[in-house]
């Protein structure tokens, strides 16, 4: 995934993590996560939604640390008993 016009949606801390938000011209948006400074997950999710990210933040950290993916279903709840999940992707750089 390549986004064009590549922009920070937002950037958010919780303990030892970081999430980085990006969008650009495309649905999806690229996000990254980084633990102790060093890359750990790197993914796709659709921008309309990325903001759940965001506010669910501390439930995805959390949910990290347990080895459990609780964190993301919670994010990505559609509230009709669906669940959006990250898609993973290769990054072509190093950011």
């Amino acid at each position: 995934m390549k986004l064009t016009n590549r922009k920070l949606a937002f950037e958010h801390s919780y303990k030892n993590f970081t999430i980085k938000a990006f969008w650009g011209d495309e649905p999806d948006a690229e996000i990254i996560i980084l633990k102790d400074n060093k890359k750990f997950r790197v993914f796709s999710y659709p921008a309309y939604k990325v903001f759940n990210l965001a506010a669910h933040f501390e439930d995805i950290v959390e949910g990290e640390l347990e080895n459990s993916d609780r964190g993301y279903r919670i994010a990505g709840s559609t509230g009709l008993g669906g669940c959006i999940m990250p898609r993973p992707i290769e990054r072509e750089d190093n950011e």
